[in-house]
C-alpha cells in the first residue's frame, strides 16, 4: 500500500501534509507555527486553502465553543478524535466551505492536519501537533477523525478490532533512512501520549516552555533486536534515568507489571535513593488508561527472559 499523501494531485498541500506529518508529537507556540503552517495566523477552526476543495488542517483551542474531546490512543499509533463542525447561528451548517471542505476531505480519503491546544500555568499559547488524520464519518453531530498509523502505509487499527501484537519487525523489503525516522518520532509520540508524559516508574515529567522533557520512549524489545516500533505495546515511556536502568536489564517489568529489581548487592547499595527500589515488588504507578494499550505480554516475556540471564 503506498503512501496516501504521495497519491494527491496537488503539490502544495501534499507538501503541507508531508511537513505536518513530520512535526507529529511536537508541541509549538502558537506564534511559531504562525511562521511555517498555512493559514495558521489568521484563521482557527477549520483552515480550507483558497485554491483548494480540502480541508488543510483543523485546530482545538482549549476555549473554544464546542464540546471536542480528547483523543483515544490505539496501540498502532493511530487514534480517534471527535471534532464538532462549524455553526452559524448556534446550529450546525454542513453547507458552509469549512465543513463542505471536511467532507470532501472524506469522501476523497484526503488526511489533514490536527492541532490541538495544550497549554500549561505558565506557558504561552501552545499547541500539540498531533499529525495527520482521516475524515472517516460525521455521525450527525461530530466528525469522526481517525489518525494515520505509525506505518503509514498500513490500514489503522479500529476501537473494535485491535489487531494482534506482532513483536518482531517482518523481512519486509528495505526501508529508506526518512521512514524510519517518521516511524521512530511517531513512536515517541505515541508513548508520550499513552503515559501522559511521565514516567511509568516515578511518574516524573517536567515541561519547560510548554515542551515535555528528561522521558523518553523505551523499547521492550530492542530495534537491535528486531523489536518493533510500529506497535506502541513494545514500548514504555521512561525518565533518563530509570531509561538507562531498563536498558542494562537491572529492572524489568513482570507479567502483573510489577516491578523486579536484580539482586547484585553493589548496585542495591548504589541505588538506595533511587525511586526504583521504592517500588519494587509494587505494581508500575503510571500505566496506559486503556487495557489494549498496556505493554504486550511477548514484550514483557522477552524482558524477563533477559533480566534472568545470569551474564546479564
Amino acid at each position: 500500500m503506498a503512501d496516501p499523501v504521495k497519491r494527491i494531485n496537488d503539490e502544495n498541500l501534499e507538501k503541507s501534509l508531508l511537513h505536518i506529518r513530520e512535526l507529529n508529537g511536537s508541541k509549538a507556540l502558537s506564534r511559531d507555527l504562525q511562521d511555517v503552517i498555512p493559514g495558521f495566523k489568521t484563521q482557527k477552526g477549520i483552515y480550507k486553502p483558497q485554491n483548494s476543495q480540502y480541508a488543510l488542517w483543523i485546530r482545538q483551542t482549549s476555549r473554544g465553543p464546542y464540546d471536542d474531546k480528547d483523543p483515544d490512543i490505539l496501540p498502532d499509533g493511530s487514534w480517534y478524535y471527535r471534532y464538532t463542525p462549524e455553526a452559524r447561528g448556534g446550529e450546525t451548517d454542513l453547507s458552509l466551505n469549512t465543513n463542505r471542505a471536511l467532507l470532501n476531505s472524506m469522501d476523497d480519503n484526503v488526511p489533514l492536519g490536527v492541532f490541538i491546544q495544550r497549554d500549561l500555568p505558565g506557558s504561552q499559547r501552545t499547541y500539540e501537533v498531533m499529525g495527520l488524520a482521516y475524515v472517516e464519518a460525521f455521525d450527525g453531530t461530530h466528525f469522526i477523525i481517525h489518525g494515520e498509523p505509525i506505518d503509514v502505509e498500513a490500514k489503522p487499527m479500529k476501537v473494535k478490532l485491535i489487531s494482534p501484537f506482532i513483536p518482531y519487525e517482518t523481512g519486509e523489503l528495505p526501508v529508506s533512512e526518512t521512514t524510519k525516522v517518521i516511524r521512530e518520532r511517531a513512536f515517541q509520540a505515541g508513548i508520550r501520549r499513552l503515559y501522559h508524559e511521565k514516567c511509568s516508574l516515578c511518574e516524573l515529567g517536567y515541561h519547560f516552555h510548554g515542551q515535555p522533557i528528561g522521558v523518553e520512549a523505551a523499547h521492550l524489545i530492542p530495534v537491535s533486536d528486531r523489536g518493533t516500533s510500529k506497535d506502541l505495546r513494545n514500548g514504555i515511556l521512561l525518565c533518563r534515568n530509570h531509561h538507562s536502568l531498563f536498558d542494562r536489564y537491572i529492572w524489568t517489568l513482570d507479567e502483573d507489571y510489577r516491578v523486579l529489581v536484580k539482586d547484585e548487592p553493589l548496585f542495591r547499595r548504589s541505588a538506595e535513593s533511587n525511586h526504583v527500589l521504592k517500588v519494587e515488588g509494587l505494581k508500575l504507578p503510571n500505566l496506559p488508561d486503556n487495557e489494549y494499550d498496556l505493554p504486550a505480554q511477548e514484550a514483557i516475556d522477552f524482558r524477563l527472559g533477559r533480566f534472568n540471564d545470569p551474564r546479564l
